[in-house]
């Protein structure tokens, strides 16, 4: 059965007229008649009579106009369907991030899930160390990350920057300093200090060295984990510098400073591999140009 037949016989039987349906699909009398009539052959059964009052359906033609329309609905809905995984906007993605708070990402996640409601948007926290390995072995599709954490060859993928951030001084709320809105770094090398052990990339390394050169306070205590860096903050065990989406993020009970007088200044950057054949990242690559502009 051919299914430009079967439309061309239910719009004659819509109509009640072979003239009116030929007329509503931009075809010939002659075209609409032979479509039936070589339905009627390859199903080897009447479909249609007619007489003076115009055309009646049999048995079999009442069963074939019922069914057919619920046949082209559901093929109007397998050919959208696949076109919209062909497109992208059915499947899946993933992103693997930096545990951060970012007003920009979440407008583009937002907005993302309602263009695109049969995409499954997962979105994974790791360590800032994980975050590029995992989209080099395309265990995820997008990486969301700090400028300084990216590796020098980074020829196979592409970048877009969401926003620009900066470091920030975090003490306890009872800190001398937490009264102040901004602290210069020789006003921190009398203190105790916190940073996250084998974790801090060399850039964070760097900023204390600048920061911290001449410390004369106690030595540097070092701990596993960011939710361990800024627990001892909160109880008062030392300061750290932490970039600000961080502190955001984990420095609630913290009292967070500008640093007045070092550059600290780094890009949040949404990546993924060029070779990467999901057809849903140009979708979402869209809206992180749409938020550029």
């Amino acid at each position: 059965m051919d299914f430009e037949q079967l439309r061309i016989f239910i719009s004659v039987v819509e109509h009640g007229s072979f003239t009116r349906a030929a007329e509503s699909m931009y075809i010939s009398h002659s075209t609409t008649s032979r479509n039936v009539s070589s339905l009627e052959d390859s199903l080897n059964v009447k479909l249609l009579s007619r007489d003076s009052r115009g055309i009646k359906l049999t048995a079999a033609g009442s069963l074939l106009f019922r069914q057919g329309q619920l046949l082209l609905q559901k093929a109007e809905e397998l050919e959208k369907a696949v076109n919209a995984a062909g497109n992208g906007e059915v499947g899946e993605l993933s992103v693997a991030s930096v545990n951060l708070s970012s007003s920009e990402l979440s407008r583009i996640y937002s907005e993302f899930v309602s263009l695109y409601p049969e995409i499954v948007l997962g979105i994974y926290h790791h360590e800032l160390s994980e975050v590029f390995r995992l989209v080099s072995r395309k265990e995820a599709d997008f990486g969301i990350t700090f400028s300084y954490a990216l590796p020098k060859d980074t020829d196979s993928f592409e970048f877009r920057r969401v926003a620009k951030e900066r470091y920030c001084v975090v003490v306890s709320l009872e800190h001398p300093l937490a009264q102040q809105k901004a602290v210069r770094s020789a006003q921190l090398r009398e203190e105790n200090y916190v940073g996250v052990g084998e974790q801090r990339s060399g850039y964070t390394r760097s900023l204390e060295e600048t920061i911290l050169e001449g410390k004369t306070g106690g030595e540097v205590f070092s701990v596993p984990t960011l939710e361990s860096l800024f627990l001892q903050v909160r109880s008062g065990n030392g300061i750290s510098l932490v970039p600000y989406p961080l502190a955001r993020e984990y420095g609630e009970g913290c009292a967070i400073l500008e640093l007045e007088d070092v550059d600290t200044r780094f890009d949040v950057v949404v990546f993924w591999r060029k070779d990467n054949e999901n057809p849903s990242i140009p979708l979402f690559v869209r809206l992180l140009e749409k938020e550029n502009d």
